[in-house]
């Protein structure tokens, strides 16, 4: 074994001595490095001193310097950021590494202001970040010297040689390919090279140091997510709490535990004697838990909680957001809703200002892609950026206004919606807006439907932009809006949903498209060409089509109509699998919306009967007479096509519209023309009744399902039942 290190010892030398000897002097130089005016400011904020360190800042730190390094569009503007950041709690070895690059940056600043033919170098250092990724990720330096100390030098040399290959050739090669470069650039522009290929050799040990570590408690952390989202928040709680004796100021753990905590407390159900006292237990246990006469121990669950979130906000006070909100979900637990609402009120100020600090976490999510691979990841992910900018169950709008919407105030729980929406748009962040419209129709769905009760008569639309000559525009479609509704739509920020094969269920990729003025009614407005940037998706991968439309006083889904009429066939098959009526089974969040309304089914099923009306020209079979009504159609600009008109409030229920079922390709016959105006819902179909015709009409929603029967005799439509499915 000892032969073994010897050997080792010597191999790294003599490759040190030949770089020495071969490498440009230019390349060694470092540890002499004097910082120009321009780096001064940078390099100093690296010289910090301290001997603890933060593992989530020194991740933070290193992640954020290779984005940083990656998306700035100059040398001055990589240097301004760099001397913004705070360094104080990273790593001491980190730093050191990290400040030999500044050598190396500074000799590519100088070239780029002597030489004209390398005014654009910084896009080189641009493009090399992709080989530090690339020398980190396919190298692991803890292996490859074990592999060297069990003999397989052959195989650590390939390893070491070949990504320290690909590290050089990722960005230096294709610069000199792209440039004609006079022989002393090319030398100095090798020395450049040399040194950087030194820099991730010195680099990436200790990067894989501290991202061991940082994985090791991500595995912890992801533990008390997942015990979470499975509801076991005593697990959750233990868990954060190993992970507290590690790192006793971990802002996640000190939040998870927080809300754990509280979730315990909340949950907690004295014994009850019968099914019905447990249910009503049950309920009033989640919104009022003053109102229970709670044990000790629940009490206990709550100070805990209350201490640690002190405890964080003392630590954090830049970061509070998060505790706020859940300081206000304690107050909520306790009963004490005056006291809730005005910390929700607090987070909802603190959001917007905080919001650089709470997502400094963010690239170091962002960099574990796997997360977005499962369910369980997707959730992890949508937890913690909930947490950070304040949407889903850490809005403190929309806690307010499922608050507000639970005690009857629909206006103050419509204004709240509008509110979060407000904030989360001045905050610039829309990449969570589908967990925003879930959290919204899930929770207070009464509310959130009133914004806008006419969004089923809304259609979205994408086309491509593809010529058929041209096969490389397949990634661009065109969107339309197709307003049938009878109100205009006016300053609208419009958001593509899009879901792909291969994606999962509830996934979607979201596009914000350009903004329109209006969107008058009974009109189809064009939004714009919308580039497909999803992996490498085309149009024909799309499967499904949605959108999120939002103006100053509406929000609301749009969907495609093929879409609408997807669900109602999924519908109709499952109830008929089942060989029964499609009765419907509906949510406490659609009855609400009911009964807000004052209406039910029984109410609906009144409604349409005395207000439908059918017109139509029957044939009678006559080939004399239908050619006078033929003549007499032509005259008066009219039709023989069947049109109906049905009353406007069954729009509360969103509906879709077909002649016999939906599901049944070969007969079913959808509406040509279906729009509001005033207070009917008028539908046109392309079919023309005959004498003795006898055709059901479905009415299809998520709230229930009507049958109209209608009949043809004597040359005028009948009704002859109207019944409930």
């Amino acid at each position: 074994m000892k032969r073994v290190a010897v050997w080792v010892l010597a191999v790294l030398g003599i490759a040190a001595v030949t770089m020495w000897y071969f490498w440009p002097k230019e390349a060694a130089g470092l540890e002499e490095y004097v910082p120009s005016e321009e780096f001064v400011p940078a390099y100093e904020a690296m010289q910090v001193e301290s001997p603890d360190y933060d593992i989530e800042e020194t991740v933070r730190a290193m992640n954020a310097l290779e984005v940083a390094q990656c998306q700035s569009e100059d040398f001055l503007s990589y240097l301004e950021y760099v001397a913004r950041q705070d360094f104080s709690r990273v790593a001491p070895d980190v730093l050191e590494q990290k400040k030999k690059l500044f050598p190396i940056l500074q000799r590519l600043y100088e070239l780029q202001k002597e030489h004209e033919e390398l005014d654009d170098v910084w896009m080189l250092m641009r493009s090399a970040t992709s080989g530090t990724t690339k020398f980190a990720s396919e190298v692991n330096p803890i292996a490859v010297v074990g592999s060297m100390l069990a003999g397989d030098a052959t195989l650590s040399t390939m390893s070491v040689g070949d990504a320290v290959e690909k590290a050089k050739t990722a960005a230096f090669d294709e610069y000199e390919k792209q440039k004609e470069l006079k022989r002393q650039l090319e030398r100095e522009i090798e020395a450049v090279r040399m040194s950087y290929v030194e820099y991730l050799e010195a680099y990436a040990p200790v990067y894989y140091k501290y991202m061991q570590e940082w994985n090791m408690l991500c595995l912890k952390k992801d533990k008390a997510y997942i015990d979470l989202y499975g509801g076991r928040s005593i697990d959750a709680s233990n868990m954060t709490e190993e992970i507290l004796e590690e790192y006793p100021t971990n802002r996640e753990a000190l939040l998870l535990k927080s809300l754990a905590l509280i979730n315990i407390a909340s949950n907690y159900l004295p014994a009850a004697d019968s099914v019905a006292e447990k249910n009503q237990l049950n309920t009033l246990s989640r919104e009022m838990n003053l109102l229970l006469d709670q044990p000790e121990e629940v009490n206990e669950f709550y100070v805990e909680a209350e201490n640690t979130l002190d405890g964080y906000m003392s630590l954090y006070p830049s970061r509070s957001a998060p505790a706020l909100v859940l300081k206000g979900l304690l107050c909520r637990a306790r009963g004490e809703n005056a006291k809730a609402v005005s910390y929700f009120d607090h987070a909802s100020m603190e959001y917007p200002r905080q919001a650089e600090d709470l997502t400094d976490l963010l690239d170091s999510y962002k960099a574990r892609a796997y997360l977005n691979k499962s369910a369980e990841g997707k959730y992890l992910l949508r937890l913690y950026r909930s947490t950070m900018e304040g949407f889903g169950i850490f809005s403190p709008n929309l806690l307010k206004a499922r608050y507000y919407a639970q005690h009857g105030d629909v206006e103050k729980s419509k204004e709240e919606i509008f509110n979060h929406f407000y904030r989360r748009g001045n905050q610039g962040v829309y990449d969570c807006l589908l967990s925003d419209m879930q959290y919204c129709e899930e929770n207070m769905y009464s509310s959130f439907k009133q914004i806008l009760m006419e969004q089923s008569f809304i259609d979205v639309s994408v086309e491509p932009t593809m010529n058929w000559t041209l096969s490389d525009k397949d990634d661009e479609v065109k969107v339309t809006i197709n307003n049938r509704s009878d109100i205009d739509l006016e300053n609208v920020r419009i958001f593509l949903c899009l879901h792909y094969t291969d994606m999962y269920k509830d996934e979607y990729d979201v596009q914000k498209l350009p903004s329109v003025n209006i969107i008058k009614h009974h009109d189809k407005t064009e939004i714009g060409v919308v580039k497909l940037n999803y992996e490498g998706k085309k149009y024909n991968d799309i499967t499904r089509i949605r959108a999120i439309a939002m103006t100053d006083d509406k929000i609301c889904w749009i969907d495609n109509v093929d879409y609408k009429y997807m669900k109602a066939s999924e519908a109709v098959a499952k109830a008929q699998g089942r060989q029964e009526k499609a009765v419907q089974t509906l949510t406490s969040v659609k009855q609400q919306l009911l009964k807000d309304l004052d209406v039910d089914n029984g109410k609906l099923l009144s409604y349409l009967k005395a207000g439908i009306k059918v017109y139509a020209a029957v044939s009678d079979g006559n080939l004399w007479n239908d050619m006078k009504q033929d003549v007499k159609n032509l005259v008066t600009g009219g039709d023989k096509k069947l049109r109906i008109e049905l009353p406007r409030i069954l729009s509360v229920i969103d509906p879709v519209f077909s002649l016999h079922q939906v599901n049944d390709k070969d007969k079913a016959v959808l509406p040509s023309e279906n729009y509001l105006s005033g207070s009917n819902i008028r539908l046109k179909f392309d079919y023309e009744p005959k004498r003795n015709d006898s055709i059901p009409l479905y009415i299809y929603s998520d709230f229930a399902n009507f049958k109209v029967t209608l009949a043809f005799e004597e040359g005028k439509p009948l009704i002859k039942k109207v019944e409930l499915e």
